[in-house]
């Protein structure tokens, strides 16, 4: 899985369990500026990536995810994708 699937699983995410547009949705995107998504929204939306990708992010690592490329970053480089 590329990190651009991983993008495209996060915007249609985001647009189920936010509503928000998936053309609004950018690599560059803040979660709390640009897309309304709140500490505890972004903590729940995190969960179930959780669950899709059968990982678990380490906590101290929510705060470092500010913008759409942060978690697709991280999502890229720690989750085993080759499944």
């Amino acid at each position: 899985m590329t990190d651009t699937e991983i993008l495209e699983d996060l915007k249609k995410i985001i647009h189920k369990q936010f509503g928000t547009d998936p053309e609004e949705i950018e690599e560059d995107s803040y979660f709390d500026e640009d897309l309304n998504i709140a500490d505890l929204e972004l903590e729940d939306l995190v969960a179930l990536l959780e669950d899709k990708y059968n990982t678990k992010v380490d906590p101290n690592k929510l705060e470092t995810f500010k913008r759409v490329s942060d978690l697709v970053s991280y999502l890229y480089e720690n989750v085993d994708t080759t499944i």
